[in-house]
């Protein structure tokens, strides 16, 4: 129970992380528009989107890669 990395991995844990992870892209995503109408400097405001984007597509793409290994065991 204390150890979520021992050897076989459950069927289970690697459901959640993958829930887990689409549901922090999620929030990513959602977080556009706060950032978009907000009161700062554009330069700001495009980073800042622009790092969103890239925690939403990585999320994204390590939820694929745990779901895919869900599926092989």
């Amino acid at each position: 129970m204390w150890n979520l990395f021992q050897q076989p991995v459950e069927r289970e844990s690697f459901e959640s992380w993958g829930k887990m992870c689409d549901d922090i892209a999620k929030v990513a995503l959602l977080a556009l528009p706060v950032i978009l109408y907000s009161k700062e400097s554009l330069e700001f405001r495009s980073l800042n989107i622009l790092f969103l984007c890239i925690i939403a597509y990585a999320c994204l793409t390590i939820g694929r890669i745990f779901r895919r290994a869900f599926k092989e065991k």
